[in-house]
């Protein structure tokens, strides 16, 4: 190795490894610029071949903020069609560059300096783009952001999904100053967590000239003693069996994290910081109930939560992170631990503060109510390994991710469905992921794909749709018996019923805040009392906005515990504290680790 890269390293590591991100992974040693702010816009309504569109013959009447969803606001609301964005940056002359996406929505072509760049089809996931060197420091970046929907170009944005898909440049953008070749991430695989052992998959871009890199590796700020030369084979290099100095488990209660940093000493001249938690977990029988639930280092764990979506109707899927935190501020009041994440990859400053917070998540890949045709697409189940791809190389270090899923509410009573289910539940686990396969199944004791399931999630909604209160509870029961003779961990994903935000009636008819209390008592009284049910995920967190000509009241999907403003409704809120909180501070009869809410002055 190169003694005088080795000494530029170590003289300089001191200042890099104390530095602090906003976010991870984060490039102590690159120029990145953060390009959310004011762009210049214009709504073009419809563009109907992007290949053929000039950016300089745009005409800017308008700004717009990014991250945004330009739908969201009264202007613009509801309307799908073409919308363009311009920004310009300064970059240093002569020098790669690579631009990150958090999100863009739905589909985005993306041009700097009037050339096309590439483009992308899924509204939810992070992507990154090549920027070819330039003479001129100036930098031009347009994007195209349409949302309509389109077979094509946007395969899994359905237009019948229950939800409102909303369009724009969604998330944060950030323009990265990189060489031919550097590294796009590092995924921590804990191999042992009570040991702290961990190999590190280094992520190479630009991989091709490069089959050997030698890497320093420090741990907390703590540098480890040797370099590790190692090779490069289809852009991946692995750094095995190293070991965590000091490590500390990360659990709902104590959620301790762990940095690592990777610094390329032969030639890449770039570094990366990931934070990353060292846990475990698994589908294990509960000791003292003879139950299987879902366990955080060999603890058994009752998950008890909402499902929730990724908006709000002032921000669209573009909530700052003041009400992201409100969000998991509010379930900490409800006595929540868990939160699914429904029905796309959420946005990543959430998952961070959920690793803070010791909040355990489920996240799922875009998609909702897929028929058998569809499913067993070719095509489609290729966009499916790709999104999923793209959301475990964004996501592989949160240690509050311990849910991976996918088709929520799928075809799967389907014979011919589950060669799909397979295949990503298989995809899942071969990158390694450290948490369980699932996925929300409206097929419940019909589903015939269970077998590649490490947990078994029914979504049914007695006593709403069909049934009446008294078969809230034997529905509930009888599912869980069911999933029993399985010997797979049992979650209840969906479940609850719609009010009207501030109805009350004496009569406590569906669609009063009454009604949805009564149905929410039964559903939370039974699952904090049965141990052969390892979670549940309350439908929903928040009122949310559906698809235009729905015939909900509102347009609006309304079983939420919550307005869409995050306004309780208060018998419900009340009612499922109540469960939740009493289930957390008793003793502990189950052997079941209980998950104390404490309110903190953040």
């Amino acid at each position: 190795m190169n003694l005088g890269r080795l000494l530029l390293f170590l003289s300089s590591y001191s200042a890099c490894s104390s530095m602090m991100c906003d976010h991870y992974p984060c490039y102590p040693s690159r120029r990145v610029h953060h390009l959310d702010g004011t762009w210049e816009f214009v709504f073009l309504n419809n563009i109907d071949d992007v290949s053929k569109f000039d950016p300089s013959a745009v005409v800017y009447n308008d700004t717009m903020v990014v991250p945004g969803s330009f739908d969201a606001l009264p202007l613009y609301s509801g309307v799908r069609g073409t919308a363009v964005y311009r920004r310009k940056v300064a970059v240093t002359a002569k020098y790669l560059s690579r631009i990150k996406f958090e999100a863009c929505s739905l589909y985005c072509a993306i041009f700097v300096d009037g050339k096309k760049l590439g483009d992308h089809g899924n509204g939810y996931s992070p992507f990154w783009l090549d920027v070819p060197a330039s003479e001129s420091p100036d930098r031009e970046i347009v994007v195209v952001a349409d949302n309509r929907f389109n077979s094509k170009l946007t395969p899994l944005h359905l237009e019948n999904y229950d939800f409102y898909q909303y369009g724009g440049i969604a998330r944060s953008v950030y323009l990265h100053e990189v060489g031919t070749t550097s590294i796009s991430n590092v995924d921590v695989i804990i191999h042992d967590a009570m040991e702290g052992k961990v190999d590190l998959r280094v992520r190479i871009h630009g991989y091709d000239s490069v089959s050997q890199a030698t890497f320093a590796v420090a741990f907390d700020g703590n540098l480890q003693g040797q370099t590790h030369n190692v090779e490069v084979s289809n852009g991946i290099a692995m750094i095995v069996g190293l070991s965590v100095p000091n490590h500390k488990l990360w659990f709902p209660r104590t959620p301790n994290l762990h940095f690592a940093e990777v610094t390329e000493l032969s030639g890449l001249n770039d570094s990366i910081m990931v934070r990353f938690g060292i846990r475990e977990v698994s589908a294990c029988k509960d000791s003292h109930t003879g139950s299987m639930a879902v366990c955080i280092n060999g603890q058994p764990t009752k998950l008890l939560g909402y499902s929730k979506h990724d908006m709000h109707p002032a921000f669209g899927i573009s909530m700052p992170d003041q009400q992201l935190f409100e969000d998991i501020h509010m379930l900490r009041q409800l006595g929540g631990n868990y939160l699914r994440l429904v029905h796309y990859p959420h946005n990543p400053h959430l998952l961070d503060m959920c690793d803070e917070l010791g909040i355990l998540l489920w996240q799922e890949l875009l998609g909702w109510g897929l028929s058998e045709s569809i499913i067993i697409n070719p095509a489609i189940k290729q966009d499916l390994l790709h999104d999923l791809d793209e959301m475990v190389n964004n996501t592989f270090n949160h240690p509050s991710v311990i849910i991976w899923a996918f088709l929520n509410e799928g075809a799967s009573d389907h014979s011919d469905s589950c060669d799909t289910y397979k295949a990503l539940s298989d995809r899942y686990k071969s990158l390694q992921v450290n948490g369980l396969v699932s996925w929300a199944s409206s097929r419940t004791t019909h589903d015939k794909c269970y077998d590649s399931a490490d947990v078994i999630s029914f979504n049914s909604y007695p006593g709403w749709y069909g049934g009446s209160l008294k078969d809230v509870v034997p529905t509930i029961l009888s599912e869980a018996d069911f999933v029993a003779k399985l010997g797979k961990p049992f979650i209840k994903s969906e479940i609850g019923a719609g009010a009207i935000p501030g109805w009350q009636d004496p009569m406590n008819g569906v669609w009063t805040e009454n009604y949805q209390s009564q149905v929410l008592e039964r559903i939370t009284t039974t699952v904090v009392n049965n141990s052969t049910i390892a979670g549940v995920s309350l439908w929903q967190f928040a009122d949310t906005r559906s698809k235009p000509g729905i015939s909900r009241p509102r347009t609006f999907n309304n079983k939420g515990t919550l307005d869409e403003y995050r306004r309780p409704k208060q018998p419900s809120f009340l009612t499922v504290q109540k469960a939740y909180t009493s289930f957390n501070h008793t003793e502990n009869t189950l052997g079941t680790q209980k998950v104390g809410i404490v309110i903190h002055s953040w």
